[in-house]
């Protein structure tokens, strides 16, 4: 799943608990992904491109079921016992899990159940279909919007985003050539991604 919609969870998060500041709600939902890009920067995981499709080969420290599990016990543990605050341990908790619980929805068969094996391995493949992709994507964050019951400029912002995600699903080889050559770009891309959809959700989500 592409980076504004992770970033339209953390909105569901919010609405269930009001109270909870939602710029730890938006990191919760994207630390996995950040994980992948400290990750692939230090080469400990990595991606391909073959037959014209872009290929996440190798995520097992960042992307697995397990890993997932201990990212979201250990998140719990520093803001449950450390900053004495439950609610928010929890809601950070479900945030991190539901990362993995929707690419898991959206990828090819790359999600393991733990770093140490390599099958099984899960994933719907969504991804492999551009058309699907985007409407099941596009129309989970109107439902993120529709259920925070957010304003008209946060719409706005859900849509566009999901529109820039565009040229990246329908990608060819051609297009894809320097990401192959230049394997930096990605994942320097996905970290911009984040950090500017969690401006843009934070800017309008708390107006």
């Amino acid at each position: 799943m592409y980076a504004i919609n992770h970033a339209a969870t953390a909105l569901l998060l919010k609405k269930k608990g009001s109270t909870l500041p939602l710029l730890p709600l938006l990191i919760s939902v994207q630390l996995v992904e950040i994980l992948w890009v400290f990750f692939n920067y230090f080469g400990w995981e990595y991606f391909s491109v073959s037959g014209g499709k872009l290929h996440l080969d190798y995520l097992p420290y960042s992307h697995s079921v397990l890993s997932g599990i201990v990212a979201a016990a250990i998140s719990f543990s520093i803001i449950n016992w450390g900053y004495k605050n439950k609610k928010l341990a929890i809601a950070f908790a479900i945030g991190v899990l539901s990362h993995i619980v929707l690419d898991i929805i959206c990828h090819e068969k790359d999600i393991r159940l733990s770093p140490f094996s390599a099958t099984p391995v899960w994933g719907f493949g969504i991804i492999d279909h551009p058309f699907l992709n985007f409407g099941v994507e596009f129309f989970y964050g109107i439902f993120c919007w529709w259920y925070f019951k957010g304003s008209k400029a946060l719409l706005a912002v859900i849509v566009i985003f999901n529109i820039f995600d565009l040229p990246l699903m329908f990608a060819g080889a051609s297009s894809l050539g320097p990401i192959m050559h230049y394997p930096f770009i990605l994942p320097s891309v996905i970290l911009f991604q984040i950090l500017i959809t969690w401006y843009f959700i934070y800017r309008y989500a708390t107006r």
